[in-house]
């Protein structure tokens, strides 16, 4: 089959909704480098994120993750998404209770050998120990002792889970090259011309076969790293104005209806309650994230192959 010819993969669904969030921290830093997300039912569209992230899937629904097969996800699976890797979930039937997502970084990875792909964990009394852990950490207050639990559960997450198979019989894709040039080119839009001729492929033939490779064509894609990227800067405190330039958006209002839109709140409120409004690591800027080691236990160059 052609590049040309291939059939598109998951297209968002029509009925996909972009539920209010809220965006806390469970613990102080020096505990625990931990972000949590909670959607409030309905669909999670298509959306990345700059850490390692464990999302209990409160509600049977289908994962995506790029290009690889939809899988059905029971009530209380826990799905490990990897740094930089789109994914998103549709409810089964109506929409349900949605998701809570944990986003880690820092020393509590370190060493944990996490999966090469995206993984599912269906193991019942796991999934109940996860969904107990998450209720407890929920606002308005964690326990400290709950830092100790988060590490144990991520451990048993980590052997139990398995590889969500790919759709098809393939290592790498000739597209490879221009997904990591995505990734590591966040300061501005990558107009689909420049793709086409880093493919040798027409514009046409690059977005179907790059939305067949990767889940979605090559300016949605590279929108969501940029948005992840922003999710980053952020947290550490960085202006949303200054933001909105280093991740390539024309001002501070087109980031802001870009990133509701993806994550169901507005930047200012994914700071506050990140923690990124305390001015910490304010300096950073976008060109520098894949030099700074707390970004993830992984560099961001290595995250562009995932």
């Amino acid at each position: 089959m052609s590049l040309a010819t291939a059939l598109l993969p998951f297209t968002p669904n029509a009925r996909a909704r972009h539920p209010k969030a809220r965006v806390w921290r469970p613990f102080p830093r020096e505990v625990a480098d931990i972000v949590g997300v909670e959607d409030h039912g309905g669909d999670l569209g298509l959306r990345m994120h700059p850490w390692f992230a464990i999302s209990l899937v409160r509600s049977p629904a289908v994962v995506t993750v790029e290009s690889r097969r939809d899988v059905v996800a029971p009530r209380n699976s826990a799905v490990l998404i990897r740094p930089f890797q789109l994914y998103g979930l549709r409810a089964v039937g109506e929409p349900g209770q949605g998701a809570v997502t944990l986003l880690l970084r820092g020393p509590d990875l370190e060493g944990r050998g996490l999966p090469a792909e995206a993984a599912l964990v269906t193991d019942p009394a796991l999934g109940e120990r996860l969904a107990g852990l998450v209720a407890r950490l929920l606002p308005p207050v964690a326990s400290v002792d709950d830092a100790a639990a988060t590490r144990s559960v991520l451990e048993q997450l980590l052997a139990c889970s398995s590889p969500l198979a790919a759709d098809r019989a393939r290592r790498t894709s000739p597209l490879d090259a221009v997904r990591t040039y995505l990734k590591t080119n966040v300061n501005e839009p990558v107009p689909s011309g420049d793709v086409a001729r880093m493919s040798g492929l027409s514009v046409w033939q690059v977005v179907r076969a790059f939305h067949y490779d990767f889940g979605l064509p090559p300016h949605a894609y590279h929108l969501r790293v940029r948005l992840a990227a922003a999710c980053e800067l952020l947290t550490r405190g960085v202006a949303i104005a200054r933001v909105a330039n280093e991740c390539g958006f024309a001002d501070q209002s087109h980031l802001n209806r870009w990133f509701k839109s993806v994550y169901g709140v507005t930047p200012a409120t994914w700071a506050a309650g990140s923690g990124g409004g305390h001015g910490h690591d304010a300096g950073v800027s976008a060109r520098a994230i894949d030099a700074r080691p707390k970004l993830t236990s992984v560099s961001f160059q290595r995250t562009a192959r995932g």
